[in-house]
């Protein structure tokens, strides 16, 4: 484990960073709200919609769970429903529009308890989009969860228009009898130049002497924690990644993201020189006079990816999220998704991803982040 260093103070800007070789450029998709419904697309195409809370009463009374519908722009036009419910203890449920049964089945155990997938998710995205008020009950009629339709019409329109589907007989809501042409879109490829693995990193008494500088200085307060992780070797160079903290609140910690680098030995006199670690995407946080800031960040130090994950609010239904892949000069984005409205979607709509690999490897041996999470 890469050591933790506790200051109390923080430290000093350093030189610009060396431009890096053509790489693709983020552009994430915008989260758009209809009502009580929440949608956007990413930049391969894939789209969510999302259930909020009822915006007129913004009661949690009610409330056990959004429901997502996400639909693939690819020609597998894979159309799913997910429901997300606190641990209820029942077994089977039924999903009810307006007073209709729509489906039945049973409720697994898992992250999402309901899933329906096929031509039975076709069948009760119409009638969602057609209705007002949906209850997902158990089998003894107990309400699990109670979603406000108000709005889902028109986010489902808006993928059927983002993925060109509309008046084409792949539509949910503006159908027509044109034929579908699949959206012919590439996600972006970032390569990568990591250097050799190596363990070396500044000193204790370096971290002091960068933080004390720091435009970061005033934002610490009580106890602080600064996180130190080597970067790799290359040609007798060695490079570090050094969080430094830049306040905190009841759920955010914020951390300003350095690079160090020395080439020798502090024995013949060499020294650490730092700089502000660089992105070809700002992270949301920031300000004008500051480094970009990353809140509650997290380092996965054997791909090299660093994420930040900033809450709108303490139970995270709301906030943006960022993964950056460091291709050995800056930080490279592969993955963002953001939630604007803090109305109980405790999973945030994808709007950009990425696939990365190192130069020299083969197009096949790409990674994003969500694929090697799941591995």
């Amino acid at each position: 484990m890469p050591p933790i260093i506790s200051t109390i103070a923080l430290m000093a800007l350093a030189a610009a960073p060396t431009a890096s070789t053509s790489q693709p450029i983020p552009n994430p998709g915008e989260v758009k709200v209809f009502k009580d419904w929440s949608v956007g697309c990413d930049n391969g195409g894939n789209c969510q919609a999302v259930s909020l809370v009822d915006d007129a009463s913004g009661s949690f009374d009610d409330w056990g769970g959004p429901i997502f519908i996400g639909r693939t722009a690819s020609k597998d036009d894979v159309l799913k429903i997910r429901v997300l419910l606190q641990d209820t203890g029942v077994s089977q449920y039924q999903m009810i529009v307006d007073g209709k049964i729509v489906d039945t089945g049973p409720i697994s155990q898992g992250d999402y308890p309901i899933e329906i997938i096929g031509e039975n998710a076709k069948k009760v995205t119409r009638a969602i989009a057609r209705g007002r008020n949906l209850n997902v009950t158990g089998p003894d009629g107990s309400s699990l969860t109670k979603i406000s339709l108000a709005g889902s019409m028109a986010a489902l329109r808006y993928i059927d228009q983002k993925q060109k589907r509309a008046y084409t007989r792949t539509a949910l809501v503006a159908k027509g009898r044109r034929t579908f042409r699949p959206i012919k879109t590439e996600v972006p490829l970032v390569t990568t130049n990591q250097w050799e693995p190596a363990k070396r990193i500044p000193a204790t008494t370096e971290i002091v002497d960068l933080v004390e500088n720091s435009v970061c200085k005033d934002e610490r307060f009580g106890v602080v924690e600064d996180q130190i992780y080597p970067l790799g070797q290359k040609d007798n160079r060695y490079r570090a990644l050094i969080l430094i903290s830049c306040g905190s609140g009841a759920y955010n910690f914020s951390s300003a993201a350095y690079i160090g680098e020395i080439r020798g030995d502090e024995k013949d006199g060499a020294s650490w020189a730092f700089r502000p670690a660089t992105y070809d995407l700002q992270p949301s946080w920031g300000g004008e006079g500051r480094p970009p800031l990353l809140v509650n960040a997290h380092w996965e130090q054997n791909r090299q990816i660093l994420s930040s994950f900033a809450k709108g609010r303490g139970i995270g239904d709301c906030g943006n999220a960022e993964s950056f892949v460091w291709d050995g000069e800056k930080f490279r984005l592969v993955e963002a998704s953001s939630m604007q409205e803090c109305r109980g979607a405790y999973e945030w709509i994808t709007t950009w991803r990425a696939k990365y690999h190192k130069a020299g490897e083969l197009a096949s041996q790409t990674s994003t982040p969500t694929e090697s999470n799941n591995q």
